[in-house]
């Protein structure tokens, strides 16, 4: 063979094992956050009413739409061994006093216990809602204990209200299954076949999440991408001074905060009057962000009065679980006189700052 030849070839040889050997130590180049967009949420029919939850992540201008009722338990993929109920299906839990689910129905549980009609709320109807802070040491249903014997028998209603039916209660008892998962069992209230199935923890999840009908469903995305949810959901009002009850509102928005998203709520006013459209980075100094899940809540609008429908002189300011920091501003809802169709909220956000 040609002598030069033969060199080319092994030359090539050289460049070609080379390049397949340093491939795989090279990492795929980060994919820089959106600059910003504008978003229509597909809460879909019903209006108040509106059928979805919508789960939002800025960095990706994407959203994730769900049937609020597609599920009913959620399995806690953190440290604590915590199961939440639907909020969003204004879902509740009730205690009994039985460790045995199968000693459990309609003849020594009174069903009446799980019935919330706003006739007759108080501050006890709260003990069958998770926490409306959101704080996950706060569920419904007790922490699940290591100890077996402690871990006794709930009555779910997968939609509380004003009325209650026995057809519709499920009992369950929850287990720790060793140190990464759960065991549940569950039935119709006034079933002897009770069914198991073991969930696992997965921490690239807030939680896992289970229906009575369809088993292990998909809801929220992985909990670094998403940074708020919208949509109806259980929440809290005052009857009066001093007397907080629980009740269910429509277009809520919560933010990840189990995944550490933080947020601020701006107003232009007399004190400040830097409006969205201004604020950038160097106006972060003058804002302090919260941890707590219910900063938007139901602060950015009015669903009755004169002033029905977005407030234009409020706007949020995000920092999400990678640290890049957005400014959001809802531009319509479909109430008043800010156009849109209610169900389908608008919003507006733009990159301050990158993580």
């Amino acid at each position: 063979m040609n002598t030069s030849i033969f060199k080319a070839l092994l030359l090539c040889g050289v460049i070609a094992i080379s390049s397949s050997c340093g491939r795989d130590d090279v990492e795929a180049p980060a994919i820089p956050p959106s600059d910003g967009s504008k978003l229509t949420l597909e809460g879909g029919e019903g209006a108040g009413d509106a059928a979805n939850a919508v789960y939002v992540d800025f960095s990706a201008d994407k959203q994730n739409s769900v049937v609020r009722s597609s599920w009913t338990l959620g399995f806690y993929g953190g440290n604590e061994f915590r199961v939440a109920v639907n909020g969003f299906a204004n879902a509740g839990a009730a205690a009994t006093t039985s460790t045995d689910i199968n000693a459990v129905n309609s003849t020594n549980f009174d069903i009446n216990t799980l019935t919330v009609s706003q006739n007759a709320l108080s501050a006890e109807s709260f003990k069958l809602f998770d926490d409306t802070l959101g704080r996950i040491t706060h569920t419904a249903i007790a922490e699940i204990s290591a100890t077996a014997a402690s871990n006794r028998v709930y009555v779910v209603n997968p939609a509380t209200g004003a009325q209650v039916s026995k057809e519709n209660l499920w009992k369950i008892r929850v287990q720790r299954e060793g140190s990464t998962g759960y065991k549940l069992e569950y039935a119709k209230l006034d079933d002897a076949n009770v069914q198991t199935i073991t969930i696992n923890k997965n921490a690239d999840f807030n939680f896992t999440f289970f229906s009575f009908t369809q088993g292990v469903v998909n809801v929220e995305p992985k909990k670094s991408d998403w940074d708020i949810s919208w949509g109806k959901h259980a929440y809290f009002t005052a009857f009066g001074p001093g007397n907080y009850v629980p009740y269910t509102f429509g277009d809520l928005v919560f933010l990840n905060h189990l995944a550490g998203t933080q947020a601020a709520q701006v107003t232009v006013g007399a004190t400040f009057t830097t409006t969205y459209e201004q604020f950038n980075e160097s106006h972060l100094g003058s804002i302090q962000l919260s941890n707590n899940r219910n900063t938007i809540g139901s602060t950015w609008r009015a669903t009755t009065g004169s002033n029905a429908g977005i407030f234009p002189e409020k706007y949020y300011i995000i920092k999400d679980s990678a640290n890049n920091i957005y400014k959001l501003k809802f531009v319509a809802m479909g109430l008043g006189s800010d156009g849109g169709t209610r169900g389908y909220p608008e919003i507006e956000y733009k990159l301050i700052k990158r993580g």
